[in-house]
């Protein structure tokens, strides 16, 4: 054979030998020239062949001469043409077809929200994730999720890829019950835990312990009084909660907020002190007074008895808004968790001491509060009311006391005794009578004297009277 035949053969079994290439097909070559555009590859018999290096960009810092590469035939004839890319989107296909078969979860990126849920992005194939399979619950905003590589369960591959269904939510329901077995373990009575706020209703909170929720009530928010749950919490908020009850026959778990926070009583001491005026938000109204917190899970009680008539239509108001209103510790009771309170006084500031008028000797005038069968009960200032026991009213036997001594009408009596840190006080109105004669006559004299007269005895002076 000639030279010129020779050449001939070579090139045409190099010919055939591309001709032999399908596009599609996929081929095994060696890097043999990197340039700024190019990369070449020798796939073997079949001749050389070059890959946009841009596709390979991901491999540029590793990528060097001597290399094998797989990829994909895009073109044959007088170049053969590479794509990695394709490659890619190959095995992408393959493993998310097995990953459909054996559930094994793949990565995807959420692309953007389309109707009826998410568009994701897996293995460079477009694939769609319903609402309803993105999450155990359903959010608020649905594109807090857009963006986010997340792992999801491949539901369904149809189409050699066409048709992709994926479902994060199943992933989240297996995680949960795994977790859920550990948490079990962890839920006992008093344990403290941790936890997360996972949705708000108008009885209370629900919090995700690890697979197990819980509920903590709203009487267990916190010791301030809380209107609503999402006053004091939000979703996806962490929090630590102490284990109240459980209820296995019922799967119920009871936790609380407040029983962390220590006990607000124990503040109350240094803070709140007998006849200084405080502000405190007016909580709640009942038939016998109206409660004032005064500090968070510390309520006072501002007496019916202390609120006078024109007062209660605004109070109520107080009440209705939760508006703040002024008022006085009349007293402090840390051991029976109790503390009377009466309305301030028009112009007194927070923090001002209020001076008591009542001392035994003393003689006062009072108002009419209420009558009792054994005596009538007597305002005496800010916060303060007696008794006149029956025997001290100066009146004779089965008088009708409630017509004598009107609730609201003046009565002068003189203290007899003030007992129990000045809760009770003892009055009397025939004592206070006779103060006031002996007073009188005390006085007469006075100015008989500076008179120079003593025409009248004393005994005079009382019949006169």
């Amino acid at each position: 054979m000639s030279e010129s035949e020779e050449d001939f053969a070579a090139m045409l079994a190099q010919h055939e030998a591309r001709g032999a290439l399908e596009i599609g097909q996929m081929v095994k070559g060696r890097v043999i020239q990197i340039s700024d555009e190019h990369v070449f590859v020798d796939v073997g018999g079949k001749g050389e062949a070059w890959i946009d290096r841009g596709e390979l960009a991901d491999d540029e810092g590793r990528l060097k001469v001597g290399d094998e590469i797989e990829a994909t035939v895009v073109a044959t004839g007088d170049e053969i043409r590479l794509s990695h890319r394709l490659r890619q989107g190959a095995q992408a296909r393959e493993a998310l077809a097995v990953a459909a078969q054996t559930g094994v979860p793949v990565e995807g990126k959420v692309a953007g929200v389309i109707k009826g849920g998410y568009e994701v992005t897996v293995g460079g194939l477009r694939a769609f994730c319903p609402f309803s399979q993105m999450e155990l619950r359903r959010v608020e905003s649905e594109q807090e999720y857009v963006g986010r590589v997340l792992e999801f369960r491949v539901t369904k591959y149809a189409e050699g890829g066409r048709n992709l269904v994926l479902s994060r939510r199943a992933l989240l329901e297996e995680q949960a019950a795994k977790a859920a077995e550990q948490t079990r373990k962890k839920i006992l009575p008093d344990a403290v835990l941790p936890g997360t706020v996972v949705s708000l209703a108008d009885f209370g909170a629900f919090v995700d312990l690890g697979g197990v929720q819980g509920l903590v009530p709203m009487s267990e928010l916190s010791h301030a009084r809380v209107e609503r749950a999402s006053d004091r919490l939000r979703i996806g908020e962490a929090v630590t909660v102490k284990v109240l009850r459980i209820d296995d026959a019922r799967g119920k778990v009871t936790l609380s907020l407040k029983a962390l926070e220590g006990d607000p009583w124990a503040t109350v001491p240094g803070r709140l002190r007998e006849r200084h005026v405080v502000r405190g938000r007016a909580a709640r109204a009942t038939e016998f007074g109206v409660f004032v917190e005064l500090l968070p899970g510390v309520d006072g009680l501002l007496h019916a008895s202390e609120i006078p008539r024109h007062r209660s239509a605004a109070l109520r108001e107080a009440v209705t808004a939760g508006a703040e209103i002024a008022v006085m510790i009349v007293n402090v009771d840390t051991a029976k968790r109790r503390i009377a309170l009466a309305l301030a006084p028009e112009g007194a500031t927070v923090g001002e001491e209020m001076a008591s008028a009542v001392a035994v000797g003393a003689v006062l005038t009072g108002t009419v509060d209420r009558v009792e069968p054994f005596g009538v009960f007597v305002r005496l200032g800010l916060g303060q009311t007696g008794l006149v026991p029956n025997a001290e009213l100066g009146t004779t036997q089965g008088a009708d006391h409630r017509r004598m001594f009107p609730a609201g009408s003046e009565m002068k009596v003189l203290v007899l005794a003030i007992e129990e840190g000045g809760r009770r006080i003892r009055l009397s109105r025939e004592k206070a009578r006779a103060h006031e004669e002996q007073a009188e006559a005390q006085a007469y004299l006075r100015d008989a004297t500076k008179k120079g007269g003593f025409g009248m005895t004393l005994g005079d002076l009382f019949k006169k009277k």
